[in-house]
């Protein structure tokens, strides 16, 4: 037997047991089970700490140290290195200087909430809107779909409405509309979570013909 094929058994007898002890949760929370999830946590983050090493750490230390010519670009660079050295304090329990890692997480929290608004009226509902205003043809189907797709954004918004007075006839109208969005809503997340379940029967099914294929190798 080569170098090669031994190397591949051994990896694929690896990669088959784990499997197995993952399949161990089935029968309950078990050593075994535990035992695999701590090396994934463990390998999960010692990979991503190589990376952050060697695509952000080491490229922009070696930046600044050739920027150390360049005071406006040296200072730049430096403002996110000042940034991480203010969590510093908390990270080592300093309650006298904690509160100096309010400022970046401020900064991230801040242009993450940003990003994230930006994302959904630029990927979500401005697309929506401009579907839902869109002129169809003359197909009874693409018409149905149309005023469907109209009626499913308007109550479902309204589900989302609070600030009329369900005692008022247009608040009784909001509230009806509101419990039709619910519905909406229900049959949307089915489909979120079918779609999320087709994704793990995937996964699963990978998983079973990698140990039906890795078993039968010897034998073919």
């Amino acid at each position: 037997m080569s170098g090669d094929a031994i190397v591949t058994l051994i990896s694929g007898l690896i990669a088959v047991s784990l499997t197995l002890l993952v399949f161990s949760r089935l029968l309950g929370d078990n050593p075994a089970f535990r035992m695999v999830q701590y090396l994934f946590v463990g390998l999960s983050l010692g990979y991503a700490f190589v990376v952050v090493y060697h695509q952000i750490l080491r490229p922009n230390t070696l930046a600044i140290l050739s920027d150390l010519n360049n005071p406006s670009g040296l200072t730049l660079r430096l403002v996110p290195w000042f940034l991480a050295l203010l969590l510093l304090p908390r990270l080592f329990g300093r309650q006298k200087l904690s509160w100096l890692a309010n400022i970046p997480l401020a900064i991230l929290f801040g242009v993450g909430t940003a990003l994230a608004v930006g994302g959904a009226i630029v990927g979500t509902l401005v697309p929506q809107v401009l579907d839902s205003i869109r002129p169809t043809g003359s197909d009874p189907g693409q018409v149905f779909g149309a005023v469907l797709l109209v009626l499913g954004v308007v109550v479902t918004l309204s589900y989302f409405y609070f600030t009329l007075a369900p005692t008022t006839r247009s608040g009784q109208f909001v509230k009806r509309s509101a419990q039709l969005g619910r519905w909406f809503l229900i049959v949307a997340f089915g489909f979120f979570l079918a779609g999320g379940l087709l994704t793990y029967l995937t996964a699963l099914n990978e998983r079973l013909e990698f140990i039906v294929t890795w078993l039968r190798a010897p034998l073919g």
